[in-house]
């Protein structure tokens, strides 16, 4: 398609690449970058993995920016996750050297369209790939206040923000500094500038310069430049010291946590962590917590912000609560049945995917022997799970989020939605734990 920001021949490749693994993994790397599955969409290419990658693409659109950024962010956590399996020495020599060659294709083949794969990092390495870092309308859910106590922190404890870099190589990894203005009229570019002012005269600037520089925003600028600076504080080239690094890791996340966000070691780098930004599971009710470690099990970015929304509504907005809880345990069918192998057809409602999932694992009432203990309550049980789907979504056409109401209609409380987002929970927990149980270690 003519105006692709990334071209279909390199979205192939990757494709092409990601069938020597397991569809958990992919999942895990796309879903991280908050690309959805369009699990209704039956792709013309054989087997699961092509199919299911191409799922993935078919919810993108290749011309937007935004939608471009989130496809580079999988393809570098893939690219850094590939180089870390490499170097198992497990695998052997000639293992680690087909691999790292094959990252190396992948790499000459972004470098085609404009982008360059270095230090773990994928950067612009043309101007017209530059526009795709360009925020314009940059999303702010980390407030002012977030990123000032970040920096106060960071000028008492005297940080040295650069680590190891000096400033303007620091700077270079996340700016194209040489199309940003100049401070100082005698020179062009952000580079000789800065250059000038921290190193050649180290004192014409104060050491935290960078947090108030309008040519970087750093108070102003999109959530995902801001955690970008940081998590670049603590890459492995910049910081090398791992206490360093966790005390720092920590400290951001104690203040990021007030907005709902976290730095987290997505990959490794000659083993040590590599970090990024995400959604942070927050919080609340104990009734949940069995969710938390399913949702921390499966490591998917979307049912991360799903845990998130519904924990953070079920007091502010309990129909977003109630909405979000059927929309979980949707997704955790749709995770199980594909991990089985199956395929989703069309868009089933909510009860047909529960009936799917309880076939899958052989959850009729009839697999539970007569002569087991307690066997009629179990039954009893296992023919309640489909009422509890029923529930949820006749609770959610009712006064969930997603349908239209009555302008005098009441809303529900929070009491109600604390019982669907339980009931919701209980029911993937327990799904989720069968499926790995009859999968066996």
């Amino acid at each position: 398609m003519a105006g692709d920001l990334i071209s279909k021949k390199t979205r192939n490749e990757f494709r092409e690449f990601l069938v020597g693994w397991t569809l958990r993994q992919i999942s895990s790397e796309f879903d991280a970058a908050d690309i959805r599955c369009d699990s209704a969409y039956q792709p013309p290419e054989s087997g699961q993995r092509r199919s299911l990658v191409e799922q993935y693409y078919r919810s993108l659109d290749f011309s937007s920016p935004s939608d471009a950024r989130k496809l580079l962010a999988a393809y570098e956590s893939i690219l850094n996750t590939a180089l870390v399996q490499a170097s198992d020495s497990f695998l052997g020599k000639d293992y680690e050297e087909q691999a790292r060659k094959r990252v190396e294709q992948l790499a000459g083949w972004l470098k085609r369209d404009g982008f360059k794969f270095e230090n773990g990092r994928i950067t612009p390495s043309g101007p017209q790939a530059k526009r795709l870092f360009d925020d314009q309308s940059p999303r702010r859910t980390i407030s002012e206040v977030t990123r000032r106590n970040i920096f106060d922190a960071l000028r008492t404890g005297r940080v040295c923000w650069a680590g190891r870099l000096s400033e303007p190589e620091f700077m270079a990894r996340l700016y194209d500094l040489e199309s940003l203005p100049s401070a100082d009229f005698r020179f062009l570019g952000a580079t000789n500038d800065i250059v000038q002012h921290r190193i050649t005269n180290p004192d014409d600037w104060p050491d935290d310069w960078v947090f108030t520089d309008s040519r970087f925003n750093l108070v102003g600028a999109s959530d995902e430049a801001f955690l970008r600076f940081l998590c670049e504080m603590i890459h492995p080239v910049v910081r090398p010291d791992g206490k360093e690094v966790k005390h720092l890791a920590d400290l951001f996340n104690q203040h990021l946590a007030a907005d709902g966000w976290e730095v987290v070691a997505r990959t490794q780098l000659s083993g040590r962590p590599v970090f990024a930004g995400r959604r942070r599971l927050l919080q609340g009710a104990p009734s949940l917590a069995s969710v938390k470690s399913l949702v921390q099990t499966l490591n998917a970015e979307y049912l991360t912000q799903q845990m998130t929304r519904m924990e953070a509504a079920v007091e502010s907005d309990p129909e977003l609560a109630v909405g979000t809880a059927k929309e979980f345990v949707e997704t955790i069918c749709k995770t199980i049945l594909r991990e089985c192998g199956e395929t989703v057809a069309g868009s089933p409602d909510l009860l047909q995917l529960v009936r799917q999932v309880r076939e899958k694992l052989d959850l009729l009432p009839d697999d539970v022997p007569a002569k087991a203990k307690g066997a009629e309550t179990i039954k009893r049980l296992l023919n309640n799970l489909g009422t509890v789907a029923q529930g949820l979504a006749e609770l959610r056409g009712l006064y969930g989020s997603g349908h239209g109401k009555d302008a005098k209609s009441k809303g529900l409380q929070a009491r109600h939605a604390r019982l669907a987002v339980g009931a919701a929970g209980t029911l993937a927990v327990f799904f989720f734990e069968t499926y790995q149980a009859r999968k066996g270690p």
